[in-house]
């Protein structure tokens, strides 16, 4: 059996992928701009900033956000949100391998110097592995852990710092949505990693503020 396709059916198919195409773009898009407006209410909400700044990232894919703090040593807060592609029908396939999910980046500027480092980091976040992306890692401890039955690392040279990094992950509702929480000496910041749900959003961003503050 062969298949014949003429003009017409060609045409047909074409109009309804379109179709579906310009769809998914209002939907997707509808959806990727409610997640934008939620999370930097949720920012200013919480953070209280004295000066803020944004900068869109490409097509309703997310923003950069920088916040200055009320605090002395704890300079600024910066932020990233990036979105799945829900509004392109072609590529939103793609992100799904790629991507994989909603992400937040946040890292929390000190103007002091931290001597000591520790990070907790899900594993296979990193496909090449951690010992790609942190510093001096040779010069760590370097142990596994469980948490609610995932794995994570545990990379450090001041274990309080470690223990008090695994007490913050393990006190959220849902412990999987951080990928790396860190102490960062090099750039003498507080890093978070994690999956953007809008059912623990305000929680994660509450949670990790307060704990920027205890090293402020």
């Amino acid at each position: 059996m062969t298949l014949d396709l003429n003009t017409y059916d060609i045409f047909l198919i074409v109009f309804v992928i379109a179709v579906i195409a310009v769809l998914q773009f209002f939907r997707g898009r509808k959806l990727n701009l409610i997640l934008i407006e939620y999370t930097a209410r949720i920012f200013e909400d919480i953070l209280k900033p004295k000066d803020k700044e944004y900068q869109w990232i490409g097509l309703y894919v997310g923003y950069k956000a920088r916040f200055l703090t009320p605090y002395k040593s704890l300079v600024r807060t910066e932020a990233v949100v990036t979105l799945m592609p829900r509004h392109s029908l072609f590529y939103l396939p793609i992100a799904f391998i790629t991507s994989r999910f909603d992400r937040l980046y946040m890292f929390f500027r000190y103007n002091r110097k931290f001597v000591n480092e520790a990070h907790i980091i899900r594993k296979h976040y990193y496909r090449l592995g951690p010992h790609r992306v942190i510093r001096g890692i040779e010069r760590m401890a370097f142990e596994s852990i469980e948490i609610k039955g995932k794995t994570y690392y545990l990379i450090y040279n001041d274990l309080r710092i470690a223990r008090e990094l695994v007490n913050i992950v393990k006190g959220l509702s849902d412990p999987h949505i951080i990928n790396h929480l860190a102490i960062v000496s090099s750039n003498s910041s507080l890093y978070v990693a994690a999956k953007i749900t809008p059912q623990t959003f305000e929680e994660l961003v509450r949670k990790m503020y307060m704990l920027a503050r205890e090293f402020a």
